[in-house]
């Protein structure tokens, strides 16, 4: 097998390539690995994927994404559709939100432990022409990831704060607007609402725990949609949905529709701001879908 570190130089806010370098060469001589430094936003996901068109078919390849999660969702973008391919994922960045979904955080720190880590297939979703590894999210946390990229570059502030900050501006001048979101072919939101999430993984947003029932591995997307609440009610709201009570909270659960299902569709009557795994686009409409056991990841041990 060969390793590729694909290194994100401004994850973390810290050029983690010599300190990477360094802990390979120490185990240099029992793995065959390469290094890549990014050079701009995108990158990784096309020196992935027309590393893996020149690739040899016949050889398996491990992409390790270094970086946060928009490091991760460049390098499955690039390794999706390539059966030799396995994705896996070094945690430098602020949030990091998909190894949340792994018992040990540390794991995915640790040079040695991905070089050694198993990889098993995982879900992933399909959204439009593009794939999420861990959450997409629509209409409120769209604009709150827009909000979010542009505070997480502010001097000393981290990716949960960058998060917070993000959700106050947003909660002032981006609320409820129209949301039709059609599950499995049956509409259960039509009308004025918040926001509409799909999730492979439980969290996002440094720790938001939104789809607290998600699995990475069940074959099924976990919807959790918010209709439409008042600035005052939105503001209680945060908290409860950061420690994932939104469905059992008495006074917010009503504002909740939370199910499962296997393909969606997300539709507002003007571009929505959306995000995911962290990068963001406007879209009037997208079209969602599960593809069970989509691509293998490397779990360390």
């Amino acid at each position: 097998m060969k390793h590729i570190f694909v290194i994100n130089p401004n994850a973390g806010r810290v050029n983690r390539v010599q300190e990477i370098s360094q802990k390979l060469q120490e185990v240099g001589s029992l793995y065959d690995y390469e290094i890549y430094e990014t050079k701009s936003r995108g990158d990784a996901k096309n020196f992935v994927h027309d590393y893996l068109e020149k690739a040899n078919k016949a050889e398996t390849y491990r992409f390790y994404a270094c970086g946060g999660d928009g490091t991760l969702y460049d390098v499955v973008n690039g390794a999706f559709g390539f059966p030799n391919a396995e994705v896996g994922c070094l945690a430098l960045g602020s949030g990091n939100d998909f190894v949340k979904n792994f018992p040990d955080v540390s794991a995915f720190k640790d040079v040695k432990r991905a070089l050694e880590a198993k990889a098993r297939p995982i879900d992933i979703i399909k959204v439009d022409d593009k794939y999420c590894i861990n959450i997409a999210n629509y209409g409120f946390d769209g604009e709150v990831t827009f909000a979010q990229l542009r505070y997480k570059h502010w001097p000393f502030v981290s990716g949960p704060m960058a998060y917070n900050l993000a959700a106050v501006t947003s909660l002032l001048f981006h609320m409820n607007q129209f949301l039709k979101i059609v599950v499995d072919d049956k509409v259960v939101l039509e009308g004025k609402g918040l926001l509409a999430i799909a999730a492979n993984g439980f969290c996002y947003g440094g720790g938001f725990h939104c789809a607290p029932n998600a699995k990475i591995d069940d074959g099924l997307i976990d919807f959790c949609l918010v209709k439409k609440i008042s600035r005052l009610k939105a503001a209680s709201f945060m908290k409860v949905f950061k420690n994932g009570e939104h469905l059992t909270n008495p006074k917010i659960a009503s504002h909740v529709i939370y199910l499962s299902g296997k393909k969606a569709t997300f539709e507002s009557n003007k571009p929505v701001a959306f995000a995911i795994d962290g990068e963001v686009f406007r879209e009037k409409k997208i079209s969602i879908e599960i593809l069970p056991k989509g691509i293998k990841f490397a779990c360390p041990q």
